[in-house]
């Protein structure tokens, strides 16, 4: 619950460009230049904000191919089940029907967010062909990509995903790496791919946090024009336990807002 005055006037604000309508379904990945950046949990505030504030459901995908899945569906706060190598085919089979066929396929959260689990190996296409056969029942669909955005299974979601979201840690580090990684984008004749992009600078940890100069950040960021949005520390996400909506701190609200109208701005473009 916010309780200032600013905040609520700013989080009215972010709340009415995450609710643009859509025409057609839009796609967004989230991705990391490698581990520890925080991603299946930015991946899962992001999805439960549009959960939150669009009337349409709402879909979160994970498409790490490992056998047991990743851990999106745990951080949302569903465990087990079957894996999207099982659930695979019979989505494939129901994408005609309406969202009655999927209720006995693909769980729920306590807060309607549809989630659909990973676990296909073998399979790198699993992710991307189900999401986008699922695309004209959700409006909205947020991927978390497996590790490293040069995995067979990433690069397939990443080819076809309308906007893209990079998580960085808020370290020195952790910017770095995601600079080259921007360079390698724009350095392989793919500028272009750039404008799907918004990065999250992630502050999973103080210390690391600390010693960024944020203000360096964002101007080396701003070479490549892609929006910037930090998270900041939050108790609650650091812990690394299955995610409770109503504990998620104030600030990282209001942020997680902003980066779900940016994603959902970059997506429209297209």
């Amino acid at each position: 619950m916010l309780s200032g005055n600013s905040s609520s006037r700013e989080l009215a604000e972010l709340a009415a460009a995450v609710q643009l309508p859509l025409s057609t379904g839009r796609r967004i990945a989230v991705t990391s230049v490698r581990g520890g950046a925080g991603k299946s949990a930015v991946a899962a505030v992001l999805a439960s904000v549009y959960a939150a504030r669009r009337s349409e459901p709402v879909l979160a995908a994970d498409a790490d191919p490992d056998p047991d899945g990743g851990s999106l569906g745990w951080r949302l706060g569903l465990a087990g089940g079957p894996t999207l190598a099982e659930l695979g085919p019979q989505l494939l089979a129901s994408r005609a029907g309406n969202l009655q066929a999927l209720e006995r396929l693909l769980p729920r959260t306590e807060t309607g967010l549809w989630v659909l689990p990973g676990g296909a190996p073998g399979r790198p296409q699993a992710a991307r062909d189900v999401t986008r056969a699922l695309s004209r029942l959700f409006p909205v669909c947020v991927t978390d990509c497996g590790r490293g955005m040069d995995s067979p299974a990433t690069v397939e979601v990443l080819s076809e995903a309308h906007a893209v979201v990079i998580v960085s840690p808020a370290t020195p580090d952790g910017m770095r790496s995601t600079c080259d990684a921007l360079d390698r984008v724009a350095g392989a004749g793919r500028a272009e791919s750039l404008s799907r992009v918004v990065v999250v600078l992630n502050a999973a940890s103080r210390d690391g946090h600390a010693a960024l100069r944020e203000g360096a950040a964002r101007e080396a960021l701003g070479r490549y024009r892609v929006p910037v949005v930090t998270l900041p520390h939050d108790r609650h996400l650091a812990a690394g336990a299955p995610i409770d909506p109503g504990r998620v701190g104030e600030a990282t609200v209001v942020e997680a807002t902003r980066l779900a109208g940016e994603a959902l701005a970059r997506a429209r473009q297209l």
